[in-house]
């Protein structure tokens, strides 16, 4: 028999051509077994490389694999680490249509100039897969790239809760009937109003770099008006005064 490429004589049942290397198609598929193409996409569609090493390209296969994996893990929380394992995935495709071509006996494939020569109907039908495949790919790294709405939906919840109990803390709140109070801080300063049905009082609070607080109160309520200051020292010890009905009273603890 003689060698398609280079026409030399060549013996029968050879798989190689020993003068210019190249593969004796009809022979190597004999001795090793034709891959199955559609079997080794579905592979590579599923888990990216396995399908090049079931052509027979072990290394790059295992080594597509591995990192199509690691770039899939990292990129749920990194989004271009997700974008890049997307890219691995499509080329792992591309790849094992051309390393089962080769594992085919076929020295030089073509994807393009393949679909070129196929039939009408095989054609337009790898035409559709490859454009399938596209959209995938690109949806994938648009989603990679775009904020999770439940994230989102959560984060402004969040915001709602915070912006509430900011008003709350200085809005009026319903003690009982006609009955208000409201507080205020600033910094270290506190200041709260008390309306009700007996009475009426403001308190103002400081509390101190040392820990200890100093407060002030004043009020009216229906047997005269009355006033309290004290001051609680860094040991919790109490010291003030009480000035009501014209006199003052002294207190501690």
């Amino acid at each position: 028999m003689f060698c398609e490429k280079c026409g030399k004589e060549i013996p029968d049942g050879a798989t190689f051509c020993s003068h210019c290397g190249e593969p004796i198609k009809n022979n190597v598929n004999k001795v090793t077994g034709e891959k199955n193409m559609i079997l080794a996409l579905i592979i590579s569609f599923v888990l990216p490389g396995l399908g090049i090493f079931y052509a027979g390209n072990r290394k790059k296969g295992l080594i597509l694999f591995v990192l199509g994996l690691i770039f899939s893990l990292i990129g749920r929380s990194v989004p271009i680490f997700a974008a890049i394992g997307l890219i691995i995935w499509a080329y792992a495709l591309y790849d094992t249509y051309n390393e089962i071509k080769i594992a085919n006996g076929e020295s030089n494939p073509n994807l393009i100039e393949d679909i070129k020569g196929f039939p009408t109907p095989k054609k337009i039908g790898s035409i559709v897969v490859i454009a399938f495949i596209f959209l995938l790919l690109i949806g994938g790294i648009v989603g990679a790239f775009t904020p999770n709405s439940d994230t989102s939906s959560n984060i402004d919840d969040e915001i709602d809760d915070i912006e509430a109990t900011s008003s709350s803390s200085s809005a009026s709140s319903s003690s009982g009937s006609g009955d208000s109070y409201s507080s205020s801080s600033d910094g270290y300063d506190t200041h709260s109003h008390y309306d009700g049905e007996y009475g009426s009082s403001d308190t103002y609070g400081t509390v101190n770099d040392d820990g200890s607080v100093d407060a002030h109160q004043t009020g009216h309520t229906d047997y005269g008006d009355y006033q309290i200051d004290s001051h609680m020292d860094s040991d919790g010890n109490i010291h003030g005064t009480v000035e009501m009905g014209g006199k003052t009273y002294h207190v501690s603890s």
